[in-house]
Parts: C-alpha cells; sequence; structure tokens
C-alpha cells in the first residue's frame, strides 16, 4: 500500500508541476509583454518580502504531522481529532501573527524597493502580497491531514485547478484592462477559492473533523510538539535567509530590473526544482510510517533507493537546463533578458546541491529530527548574508549565488552525516561523506561530458528552425546524460529494484 500510494502521489505531482510550469511559462510573459520590467520586478521581490513571514508558522505544521503519523497508522481517530483540534487553533493563531507582522513590515517597504517605478502605490501592492498570504492559513491544517493520508495526489488536482483558474483569470485581466491591482485581487480570490475547496473535501474525506467532541492534546505529546517547534523555528529562520533572501540583496545591491531579470531564470529553475523536490518528498507520509517499524537495515535499503532516484534526476536536470537555458531564454524574451554563463552555472549548481538534500531530508522530517540541530541553520544564515554582500560588492550578482552555494554546506556536513545517518541507519558519517563525494566527481564529469557533445552538435548540426534546434539539442544532452547515469548504476541494486518494479508493473 504505501508503494502505491507513493506511486499515485509522484504521478499527481508530476501531473501539477507540468500543468503550472506551462501556466507561469504564459502567464509571466503576458505580465512581462504587458505591464514590463518593473512589475516583473516588483512581483519577485514582494513575494521575496512576504516569505520572511512563514517564520510566524514555526515549524507547527511538520511537528503536528510527524506526531499524527502513528495514530493514522493505528487509525486512532479520538488521537487525529485532538491533534486536528490543536492544529487549527495553531493555524488561526499564526495567520493573526503573520497580519501583524506583515502591517509592522509596511512602513519599510521602500527600503526593500529602492529604485522601483510603477504608476500605483508600493505600499498597497505589497498589502496584496500580504493578503494572499494570510488567507493561506486557514486551512492549511486540513491539507496536512490529506498529506498524511498518502493522498498527495488529491492535492495535486486542487493545486492544479487553482493554477490554471489563477492563471488565465490574471492574463484575461492584463490583455483587457492592464490593471495591475486587479492582477493581485484575482491571485487574492482564486486563493481563497482554493482552500475553500480543500475545506470541503477534507470534511467530507474525514467527516471526524466535524465532530466536536475531540478532547485536548495529552500534555506529552504537547510537549514533544513544543521541543520541535523550537528546533523548526531557527530552521525557518535559515530556509528563509538561505533560500529567500536574494531577491532582496540583488534588489538593494543590484537593482529591481535585475530581480526581474533573477525571476525569469527562477520561472525555469523554480518549478522544475519544486516537481522534483515533490517526486522524492511525495514519499514522506510512506517513510515515516516505515520508521514506525524500527528496522535500521530496511530503513538504509529504503533511503539509498530513494537517494538514487534523487541524485538521477537533479544530474540529468540541472545539467540538461545549463546547456538549454540561454537559448531558452533568447527565443521566450531576447538577448537582452541573458545573465552571463557564469551566473547560469552558479544557479544550477545551487539548483543540484539544493536539490541533494532531499533524500536525507525526506527520512530527518519523518523521524522528527528538527530539534537537535537546530543552531546549524543560524550558523548557516549567518554564512549566507555576509559572505553573499561581501562576494555581492566584489563581484556582483553572482556573489550573492556563490554565497547561497557556500552557506549552504553546512546541512551535508553535520546534520545528515550525524543525525540521519547515524540516529535512523545507526551507520558511521563516512559512509555518508564517501557517497556525497562519489556524487559530485560524478556531477562534474558528466557536466563536463556533456559540455563536449553540446559542442559537438552545435558544430555538425545545423537546424534553421530555432525552436526545433532548442528541442533536438536539448534531447540530445538530456538522453546523453541519462545514458551515462544508465551506465554508472545500470548493475546497481537500487536500479535493479526500480527496473523489476516497472517490469512487474507491466
Amino acid at each position: 500500500m504505501r508503494t502505491k500510494n507513493s506511486v499515485y502521489n509522484i504521478i499527481g505531482v508530476i501531473a501539477l508541476y507540468i500543468t503550472k510550469i506551462l501556466f507561469n511559462f504564459v502567464g509571466k510573459t503576458v505580465l512581462i509583454r504587458v505591464m514590463g520590467d518593473q512589475y516583473n520586478g516588483v512581483s519577485g521581490l514582494f513575494a521575496n518580502v512576504i516569505s520572511v513571514l512563514a517564520i510566524a508558522e514555526l515549524g507547527i505544521g511538520s511537528a503536528i504531522v510527524y506526531n499524527l503519523y502513528k495514530p493514522v497508522k493505528e487509525n486512532d481517530i479520538p488521537a487525529v481529532k485532538s491533534l486536528m483540534r490543536f492544529y487549527k487553533k495553531c493555524y488561526h493563531i499564526i495567520a493573526a501573527v503573520v497580519l501583524a507582522a506583515g502591517l509592522c513590515i509596511l512602513p519599510f517597504v521602500r527600503f526593500f524597493a529602492v529604485d522601483v517605478s510603477v504608476n500605483e502605490s508600493v505600499y498597497v501592492l505589497y498589502l496584496f502580497y500580504l493578503a494572499d498570504s494570510v488567507v493561506s492559513y486557514f486551512f492549511a491544517y486540513k491539507r496536512s491531514l490529506i498529506y498524511v493520508y498518502q493522498k498527495n495526489y488529491i492535492i495535486s488536482i486542487f493545486d492544479v485547478l487553482y493554477n490554471f483558474t489563477l492563471q488565465v483569470s490574471q492574463i484575461l485581466v492584463l490583455l483587457f484592462t492592464h490593471n495591475f491591482l486587479l492582477y493581485l485581487f484575482v491571485m487574492v480570490i482564486c486563493r481563497i477559492a482554493e482552500n475553500i475547496c480543500i475545506h470541503i473535501y477534507a470534511n467530507k474525506k474525514f467527516r471526524f473533523l466535524s465532530d466536536k467532541d475531540a478532547e485536548p492534546i495529552s500534555d506529552n505529546v504537547k510537549k514533544d510538539i513544543v521541543t520541535k517547534v523550537k528546533g523548526l523555528l531557527f530552521h525557518n529562520i535559515g530556509t528563509y535567509v538561505v533560500m529567500g533572501t536574494d531577491n532582496i540583496l540583488i534588489s538593494r545591491l543590484v537593482g529591481i530590473v535585475e530581480v526581474g531579470f533573477y525571476s525569469n531564470y527562477n520561472a525555469v529553475f523554480g518549478p522544475l526544482a519544486s516537481i522534483l523536490k515533490q517526486v522524492i518528498t511525495a514519499v514522506q507520509a510512506s517513510v515515516g510510517n516505515l520508521l514506525v517499524e524500527k528496522d535500521y537495515e530496511k530503513n538504509y535499503k529504503i533511503y539509498r533507493r530513494l537517494e538514487l532516484v534523487n541524485f538521477w534526476l537533479y544530474s540529468a536536470v540541472s545539467i540538461s537546463v545549463f546547456y538549454e537555458i540561454q537559448y531558452f531564454m533568447t527565443i521566450w524574451l531576447g538577448e537582452r533578458y541573458l545573465f552571463s554563463n557564469g551566473i547560469v552555472f552558479c544557479l544550477a549548481l545551487n539548483f543540484w546541491q539544493t536539490g541533494m538534500r532531499n533524500a536525507p531530508a525526506v527520512f530527518k522530517g519523518a523521524a522528527g529530527i528538527f530539534y537537535e540541530d537546530r543552531f546549524v541553520p543560524i550558523i548557516e544564515s549567518v554564512i549566507n548574508i555576509v559572505v553573499s554582500i561581501v562576494l555581492a560588492l566584489k563581484f556582483g550578482i553572482i556573489g550573492i549565488f556563490l554565497g547561497t552555494f557556500i552557506s549552504s554546506l553546512c546541512l551535508f556536513l553535520y546534520s545528515y552525516p550525524f543525525l540521519v545517518y547515524k540516529k535512523v541507519f545507526n551507520r558511521s558519517p563516512k559512509e555518508y561523506f564517501v557517497s556525497l563525494l562519489v556524487f559530485a566527481i560524478e556531477w562534474l564529469l558528466i557536466f563536463v561530458l556533456m559540455g563536449a557533445i553540446a559542442g559537438v552538435y552545435d558544430r555538425i548540426i545545423t537546424i534553421d528552425n530555432r525552436v526545433i534546434d532548442f528541442i533536438v539539442r536539448g534531447v540530445t544532452i538530456f538522453i546523453s546524460s541519462n545514458l551515462v547515469l544508465l551506465i554508472i548504476y545500470g548493475r546497481s541494486e537500487e536500479f535493479k529494484y526500480y527496473f523489476n518494479l516497472v517490469k512487474g508493473k507491466l
């Protein structure tokens, strides 16, 4: 059943993000063509600023999801109802805190939007993004219950409908009115509608959510949640500072137009990272269910299988995107919007190394390891801010991305080897470091080899149609990188497991 649910979840996630990528590209293209670079930059900047408010969530969701695994597995409905009642109260409080904190940031909006030149008040624009963030918290706890029951694909269906409705509505608004405020108003309305739909579905699927007899959670469970929340608070801060401050730093140190350029590249890297991450993390509920059994060898065997898929996907995609994205940007927006190849390499490298977190992070989250490494994200954040600013002042925008890469190594060097490997698998951290080093060397070798193949392609193949040339070139590089990975791992136990799994299904 765990495998079946995981497969459904992965299929749902893939369908979601493929449609999401297509919708987002069309929407962003219309935004740039109709409203211009300034509005594109504002959109990326304020989305980034608002993401800091996610710290107010404190990680309560992850802590409660962890505590839901066991009662859901044992079908302990009273315990599930108690946790969901507590969860609901927490998220209503969080919504209020996010609103209050967002309003406190309002007077300082101009500090972030230094050279923004748009017709509307930047304060009003910011309030729309704040409203979108606040309303998303009211029914978030019901999403988590669907997730714990391993029905992620249901959430994917709602997200596809939401994204389709949002993008179509916003495109029509821009084309017929050129009104950016109405564009943002549609964003908030669609968010509310999506949450109401999930609320109705969850109430029908889990009728016990309507019961009024839920008991307060026990002191032991509350204590465990509080402990994990303390650790997750640091992780939330670290995640935001490392992954969420690039647009703010670019705006302050380089300019708002460059924020728009980065958001264009992020329109490729972001959805791809999301879809691959969701493919890997779609199994987390199943892993949480597995870890209840406390079988170290079985845990490690599943981890190695997940790790291979993670490395394979992120390597093939990151390398293929690096060699193709400049061609894509030229076709999509024009040469004026291109970053240098050095900057694009940093983006591809960050894409890969961030993706390599997924497999150990799935087991770390499923095992409830949040408090033990609570200070690592703070160290990571300090390194990121200091190194990014220093390198940005010396090298420009590429320094910001290098700072992100350097600071992100903290989790790889401590949390995963000394907490996940030792606690979840009962194995030596040395095994982790050797595996990570091998993966890094293999990625670099495949990267260089694909560069040689791309060079040969450019010399011997000439296709007049740029779009067809882009597709043929991309398919060539993607297939070549996968063939190299097949040669390396085709005889491994992990690959044979997946091969036999597919063979059995066929």
